[in-house]
């Protein structure tokens, strides 16, 4: 037993066998359809479509070779079964065409716009439909515009079953005489109703539409075209005129056209015209920028109709075009000067946009990182430190870094930062801004150097040393290693000062100072804690005999005579040395100072040697 759907099915397949249109070929009475339709819509293909249980066939179509196709592949088999308007903005964005061959493969259908054909008893029959190679919009106003198209076609399917279906229900002559005169003017009225829908729609549409009869006379001038032109269709005018009555000028605005150059002069020969460039300067108004298609008119038999050219006005989308070209300069301009550098690249880590800082501080010319990753256009010793703040850009998150760079014989302190691009909450790509702090870092380091150095000799100066302090007590006791701490005064300082001036005992405390530094270890600690005194962080010493050692080494380095400035200074120095097997700070400076003490006591000029903890087995070291 049949299915309700199958008696659908059934229904509208003898629909199609009554109207006997299932083996008629494409005729030229629904071609003026499609190509209106191209024309309105501004789409490459239009087609009226027929389908039955095997197969989609076509009344008429524009910009489609094939003459049918299995019902399988039918886009509007989907149209007849909603026996409803379909409209698919994307195709790739719809389950029902994403993996379709036609859409995949050729010609690449992004858009579908299809309504039903119905017969005079309502079976879905058919629909008329427009395709476009790319997603769009469309509006009530364009539903309504293919309705319209879709009833012209419709009327057409529909007028010869009418006119069968009402003539068999004749008994007699008189009877079909007046049934064939009411038929008749039933046909004037919707052809007239069709014109006049026609009409409109010409009226309605913003493409301009021209045409001409075979001989050259205008015989269509729709309302866009005069708004274009400034002007209605002059019917008389020859061909050779048009270029000056219409001031038609080419592509630049300035090259008056010749006749043999005006599209539909170009589309009467015979000539298929494709987004054809010209400019209209019509008096009182903007010059236009206008693209013309067109094609040669024929009739059924071949013969020469005229022709039809319509007319996209451009203007304000090649001033866009202008001003956006425009804006890419001087962004670029400025990018260019300004003293950082400025990239983009997307999520393939591909730059798409690099300024020429890129070739003044690192070498590398912008055009030539255009399309290659990172990785290519810099390299892997450049590329590296930076691929995690890269990846985790590309997850959504801004970094920050910075990377020290030898370039072309400098060095640069470049800090980055870089920005995911984020569109609907998905990354695009990365925007990079590097700076160059270099000058930032060394006056920090400036800065820094000032605030732990002693100003006079350079050496540490007593902050630093407390924190060096700290740091020796901490690795002392994680490796249960001894430390030693040697406070040193200058002898009789004040009576150098007092005698040979201050700039005397500067010098003598410099020297003094270089002296120091050069008797020690590079990883014992010389500082200047305060006028004449001196301190030496001594780590890993190994016994207070060891410490015995390294003051008579001391003192063998100060006391040679000290040559200043033409001036001999004979200088000697107080040294005490504090030791433990496991320091601690506090008690370690207090020994050290006790043991100075000690040495001045003892005549000045002496070294002692202290065991924190225990009392002081040693005395002065000569």
């Amino acid at each position: 037993m049949l299915s309700q759907q199958d008696l659908a099915e059934e229904a509208r397949i003898g629909a199609l066998h009554a109207l006997g249109v299932l083996d008629t070929p494409q005729e030229d009475r629904f071609d003026r359809v499609t190509r209106l339709a191209v024309a309105a819509f501004s789409v490459p293909i239009a087609l009226v479509s027929l389908i039955d249980r095997e197969r989609q066939w076509f009344k008429s179509r524009v910009g489609l070779d094939a003459a049918e196709m299995p019902r399988s592949l039918a886009l509007c088999s989907h149209t007849i079964s909603l026996d409803d308007a379909l409209v698919v903005p994307d195709t790739l964005l719809d389950e029902r065409f994403a993996g379709h061959p036609h859409v995949t493969g050729g010609p690449r259908i992004r858009f579908y716009a299809g309504q039903p054909l119905h017969s005079v008893d309502g079976q879905p029959l058919g629909t008329l439909c427009i395709i476009d190679t790319a997603p769009r919009a469309f509006g009530d106003a364009d539903r309504h515009l293919l309705g319209d198209l879709a009833r012209l076609a419709q009327d057409e399917l529909n007028r010869d079953a009418l006119m069968v279906a009402r003539t068999r229900e004749l008994h007699d002559k008189n009877a079909a005489l007046e049934l064939a005169m009411r038929l008749r003017g039933t046909a004037e009225r919707v052809l007239r109703q069709k014109q006049e829908l026609l009409d409109a729609v010409l009226e309605t549409v913003d493409v301009g539409v021209v045409a001409c009869d075979a001989d050259g006379h205008l015989t269509l001038f729709n309302r866009a075209a005069r708004g274009f032109h400034g002007l209605d269709a002059e019917h008389g005018l020859a061909l050779a005129d048009w270029p000056g009555h219409y001031d038609l000028y080419g592509e630049d605005g300035l090259t008056p056209l010749s006749p043999e150059q005006v599209p539909l002069v170009r589309a009467l020969r015979g000539e298929c015209v494709q987004d054809a460039g010209m400019t209209i300067h019509a008096p009182g108004a903007a010059p236009r920028r206008l693209l013309a298609s067109g094609r040669a008119l024929h009739g059924a038999g071949g013969e020469r109709l005229g022709a039809v050219v319509a007319l996209k006005d451009v203007t304000e989308l090649d001033a866009s075009r202008a001003r956006l070209a425009e804006s890419g300069e001087w962004l670029r301009t400025i990018a260019d000067n300004v003293p950082a550098l400025i990239a983009y690249v997307d999520t393939d880590l591909r730059y798409r946009f690099a300024n020429e800082r890129y070739r003044e501080w690192l070498g590398v010319k912008s055009q030539d990182m255009i399309g290659r990753t990172v990785l290519e256009s810099m390299g892997d010793a450049f590329y590296a430190p930076r691929r995690e703040a890269l990846e985790r850009c590309l997850g959504g998150h801004a970094s920050h870094l910075e990377i020290e760079e030898v370039r072309r014989g400098r060095t640069r302190v470049v800090s980055s930062t870089y920005l995911p691009h984020l569109r609907d909450g998905v990354v695009q790509g990365i925007y990079v801004l590097s700076t160059d702090a270099t000058a930032a870092r060394e006056y920090e380091r400036q800065l820094h150097a000032l605030a732990h150095s002693d100003h006079l000799t350079g050496l540490p100066n007593r902050r630093s040393y407390e924190e060096r302090f700290g740091q020796a007590i901490a690795r002392a006791r994680r490796g249960a290693t001894p430390l030693a701490l040697a406070y040193l005064d200058v002898d009789h300082f004040k009576q150098i000062n007092d005698g040979l001036g201050h700039a005397t005992g500067d010098a003598v405390l410099r020297e003094l100072a270089r002296r120091l530094a050069a008797s020690v270890r590079s990883t014992d600690t010389v500082a200047r804690l305060a006028g004449d005194e001196f301190v030496v962080l001594l780590e890993q010493v190994g016994s207070p005999l060891e410490c015995e050692r390294i003051a008579a080494k001391l003192q063998d380095a100060i006391r040679p005579p000290f040559e200043l400035d033409g001036r001999t200074v004979q200088v000697t120095s107080s040294i005490g040395i504090a030791w433990s097997a496991r320091p601690e700070q506090a008690a370690l400076a207090h020994v050290a100072d006790e043991a100075l003490y000690r040495s001045k006591r003892a005549g000045r000029d002496t070294a002692s040697v202290f065991v924190a903890g225990s009392p002081p087995p040693h005395g002065p070291v000569g």
